[in-house]
């Protein structure tokens, strides 16, 4: 997929339903430029979880997070 696309779909799909899941978002796509083309995807990966399942990883379980979505860590500050 061209890189750009991606970047549109990413952008439309930040619009979430909780606001904690929305910010996080957010903020990994204030970051967009820095990302790899596997960091794009790995990012598109989490987009597409539901907005429980995206708290639950992030507030609940952040070390299965980050080895799940090992790409996205060095994006979050902790």
């Amino acid at each position: 997929m061209e890189k750009s696309l991606l970047v549109k779909q990413l952008n439309f799909k930040a619009r979430r339903g909780m606001k904690e899941t929305s910010r996080i978002v957010r903020n990994l796509l204030d970051q967009i430029e820095d990302m790899s083309d596997e960091d794009l995807l790995e990012l598109k990966k989490f987009i597409d979880l539901d907005d429980q399942k995206m708290f639950d990883y992030i507030f609940k379980h952040r070390e299965i997070f980050f080895k799940d979505f090992s790409k996205l860590k060095k994006y979050f500050i902790i």
